[in-house]
């Protein structure tokens, strides 16, 4: 996890200028990072390139206990199922992995995991124009409340579903193949620990279509 926290201290602090997260260790952590929280990490040739975390809504989370104002008193959708999507950044510069952009691959890895995992929806605290390039993406977005001023910054807390023909929308839109998943060795389902996840069948299906298109 070295890496990863590594990651976001870069992004997060030095980059984007959070300084309120500085560490004199150089590492990102916040108490959201505990053992239920999920991670996803893209890496490419053993670098962490790109970085997104889901919170569960049943225990303190940011919209919880950050910035509960923006909802104004109301109440906001929360159940084992439903996460809040955080931390979302990738790497500057043009990295490609396989010749895709390596933010549309974590944006699909995204919602291919939600699938996979059993998550039906995610709470996103978020930019009105980033609201705007999930439902292009394809996510059923649902708006909670009105955009607010955060630290001068306008946000809008969302819902937004994954579906499989969201899925296969980004497919098609950032011309990947197959999987954006790593499920080997053995991964647990973070939603029900006794069973381990599996890749999705439109994934290999697609995957086993690309491979033959390129033996001809």
């Amino acid at each position: 996890m070295e890496k990863i926290w590594r990651f976001r201290h870069e992004q997060f602090v030095e980059r984007l200028g959070w300084e309120a997260l500085r560490r004199n260790d150089g590492l990102e952590i916040d108490q959201f990072d505990h053992d239920r929280a999920l991670h996803l990490a893209l890496f490419f040739e053993d670098t962490v390139v790109g970085y997104t975390r889901l919170l569960p809504t049943t225990e303190p989370h940011l919209l919880s206990d950050v910035y509960p104002q923006i909802m104004k008193g109301q109440a906001w959708p929360r159940s084992p199922e439903i996460f809040e999507w955080t931390r979302c950044i990738v790497a500057e510069g043009q990295i490609l992995i396989n010749g895709v952009s390596a933010s549309h691959v974590l944006m699909t890895g995204v919602m291919e995991f939600c699938l996979v995992a059993g998550i039906t929806s995610v709470i996103v605290e978020t930019h009105p124009k980033l609201v705007q390039l999930l439902v292009s993406t394809g996510w059923n977005v649902t708006e909670l409340g009105p955009p607010s001023l955060l630290n001068g910054v306008l946000i809008v807390p969302i819902q937004a579903k994954p579906s499989m023909s969201g899925l296969r929308k980004h497919h098609q839109l950032y011309s990947i193949q197959g999987s954006t998943l790593l499920l080997e060795p053995e991964v647990r389902n973070p939603l029900k620990p006794e069973a381990t996840l599996h890749h999705l069948h439109y994934c290999e299906f697609m995957a086993k279509r690309d491979l033959e298109a390129d033996r001809g």
